[in-house]
């Protein structure tokens, strides 16, 4: 008797630890929802690799500013981080997040994504349109900043632009 006792003890034991160690899903009934396509789309792939740069890039002091572009396709992605060290008044750094179209006939199309004032920013951006996307930075601090920029993605750096590559 004590035997068989035994014997269902370790069977029901056993069961138990089948229950355990099945996966969530594998109980779970799911409704699968079609994902967006085209302009819409969630995921994203593109023809050739990413890329990453870090840039540091300077800014007199005395509202001295400067535009640091980069060239993107539509619906391509950049992520980007971007920081002043020792400013002692963040809201005296001024800041636009913004897009443009190549003019043609002497019109285009302008987008702000983002204005304000602070010492850092993080985000991403899926460009709208191809063109030109980048950040103005204004810096109304008496003394000169350094603004490090950090990028990944699928776009192209403007030549001939103030900053200095960075190896970290």
């Amino acid at each position: 008797m004590t035997l068989q006792r035994n014997h269902i003890v370790l069977a029901a034991a056993a069961c138990g630890a089948a229950a355990l160690a099945t996966p969530a899903s594998a109980q779970t009934k799911w409704n699968e929802i079609p994902a967006p396509a085209g302009t819409e789309a969630l995921a994203r792939t593109y023809p050739a690799g990413y890329r990453t740069d870090v840039i540091d890039v300077p800014i007199r002091g005395n509202d001295g500013d400067l535009e640091y572009k980069i060239q993107m396709k539509a619906g391509s992605t950049v992520v980007y981080s971007w920081e002043v060290r020792n400013l002692a008044k963040p809201e005296e750094f001024y800041t636009e997040f913004h897009g443009h179209t190549e003019p043609v006939g002497g019109r285009g199309d302008l987008m702000f994504y983002e204005k304000g004032t602070g010492a850092k920013a993080h985000g991403a951006l899926v460009a709208p349109w191809e063109g030109i996307h980048g950040w103005y930075w204004q810096n109304q601090s008496a003394a000169p900043v350094v603004v490090r920029l950090r990028l990944a993605g699928f776009y192209e750096l403007v030549p001939g632009q103030a900053g200095q590559p960075v190896k970290e």
